[in-house]
């Protein structure tokens, strides 16, 4: 186990399903290797890339994995699960996908030919980046394009040739498909109170 998870409080069975996945540098840092780019996570900061790859943790036999769950890091679907652990049965069955600070078309196609008919779950931060994030995988994925701009206090949604109009606090998935009428039927799973599951878990350990 390694001590800045520990100090993070991420749950023992969390750290060992995560171990395969990550290095350690001389200097003790975790370092995920997204292929293009790494995501590095030190005693007092955490940089995440913006990648044109995915970062995979679970099984890589995709045919065993029931459910998907895509997020922005390594680290926050290693909080993530350590907050949630009592909700899953078998972790094994658990592919976590990171998208880094960008998530783009070449992801969301990956996700769709690889991963057809498996149960998505999107668990984006709270911020205006992780709703932008989890709109245009859920769209991608879909096979259904969605355009994301943001202008001053608006965010504009072109989404089936028709561009969707929402305030910043009033943008989401779950707006989006009540102003359109189209299901995605990715569920969206946020941070209480916090920004990222990180800080989530970073205020569970040290208040508790």
């Amino acid at each position: 186990m390694h001590p800045y998870l520990m100090r993070l409080g991420v749950n023992p069975e969390v750290q060992f399903f995560f171990q395969p996945f990550y290095t350690v540098d001389r200097k003790g840092d975790l370092v995920f290797n997204y292929g293009d780019a790494i995501e590095h996570y030190g005693i007092a900061f955490h940089k995440i890339p913006a990648s044109e790859n995915l970062f995979l943790v679970g099984r890589m036999n995709l045919h065993t994995i029931r459910q998907v769950i895509i997020c922005t890091s390594a680290m926050d679907a290693m909080a993530y699960l350590s907050l949630n652990l009592p909700y899953f049965r078998d972790i094994r069955n658990l592919l976590f996908l990171a998208t880094g600070t960008r998530p783009g078309t070449d992801q969301a196609h990956w996700i769709s030919k690889n991963l057809a008919g498996k149960s998505f779950t999107s668990i984006f931060g709270n911020d205006l980046l992780g709703r932008v994030a989890e709109v245009k995988l859920a769209a991608g994925i879909r096979k259904m394009p969605a355009a994301v701009t943001v202008q001053a206090e608006r965010v504009i949604v072109n989404f089936r040739m028709k561009d969707h109009v929402f305030t910043v606090d009033g943008f989401s998935l779950n707006a989006l498909e009540k102003k359109t009428g189209y299901r995605f039927n990715i569920p969206v799973h946020k941070p209480k109170s916090f920004d990222s599951w990180i800080e989530q878990l970073q205020h569970h350990t040290f208040n508790y």
